[in-house]
């Protein structure tokens, strides 16, 4: 009831169209060339052109050193950057779904996950996998981070109405004044977000107020993966954001959509406070 409250609260904030801090793009020193990218497919080196995961590490401060905390990584393709990012001097932590799961889907995930790890344990190194869901505890293993990552994970948790337990928890693996770094399918303003979830998208405004009310404050923004090409949410497309690349599954009109290019998304970057 506590937090049905809360969320109401919270969507009446962002319906007001909250002002947002205006920063400048995170061009950090990360680069694409000098990473062995040789244990990669080329399936997914090519999502490189609109994920720009170099440029987007670099600006969330993830460093060699760093401890990481990489929230749902699915089916690893960030991990095939930050577990090498980090095989050396850092800690890469894997909050994924667990095995015994009692989503099929969710504990076939996990599993591949696994073995994904085995079968590249030289590439990757001593990755920690610890499970994760807003109805556990937050793993030890996950705690006393300097990052926590989610990559457009955000609507899922919104449509499970468990998006603050959420939150929560990523402040609870943090130190104080970690970093919290979001890349979410971003919804104009003004559009309801229970609806726009169900879509894949999230207006930044209630993002934002979601992660004040639990103990984070916005310090940057980035825009190199903002797509003004992408109007799903204004035009009610019934495939929200798997209509757009690289799903597609809008096949009458895949062709006009590919021309789109991949969703429009928020980079926000908050702090533990």
């Amino acid at each position: 009831m506590k937090f049905k409250a809360l969320t109401l609260s919270l969507l009446a904030t962002a319906s007001l169209g909250l002002a947002t801090p205006t920063f400048a793009d995170g061009h950090g020193a990360h680069s694409a060339e000098a990473f062995d990218h040789s244990h990669r497919s080329d399936k997914n080196k090519l999502r490189d052109e609109f994920r720009k995961p170099f440029q987007t590490l670099a600006f969330f401060g993830v460093k060699p050193d760093s401890k990481v905390v990489e929230i749902m990584p699915g089916g690893g393709w960030y991990t095939e950057i930050l577990a090498p990012m980090l095989k050396d001097k850092g800690t890469f932590v894997a909050a994924h779904y667990s095995k015994d799961n009692k989503s099929e889907y969710r504990a076939r995930s996990r599993n591949n996950y696994d073995k994904k790890l085995a079968d590249n344990a030289a590439v990757y190194g001593n990755v920690q996998v610890v499970d994760f869901g807003t109805d556990l505890p937050v793993a030890e293993g996950a705690k006393d981070a300097d990052v926590v990552l989610t990559f457009r994970g955000l609507h899922g948790l919104q449509n499970s109405n468990q998006l603050g337990v959420a939150f929560a928890q990523y402040n609870e693996m943090l130190k104080k004044g970690g970093k919290l770094g979001i890349v979410q399918h971003q919804a104009p303003e003004g559009f309801d977000p229970v609806a726009t979830a169900r879509k894949g998208y999230l207006p930044k405004s209630y993002v934002i107020s979601v992660a004040k009310a639990h103990g984070f404050k916005l310090v940057a923004e980035a825009y190199f993966h903002n797509n003004p090409k992408d109007n799903v949410i204004r035009d009610n497309l019934e495939w929200g954001v798997w209509s757009l690349p690289p799903s597609l599954r809008d096949e009458a009109n895949a062709e006009k959509l590919k021309k789109v290019g991949e969703s429009n998304r928020m980079t926000l970057l908050f702090e533990k406070i």
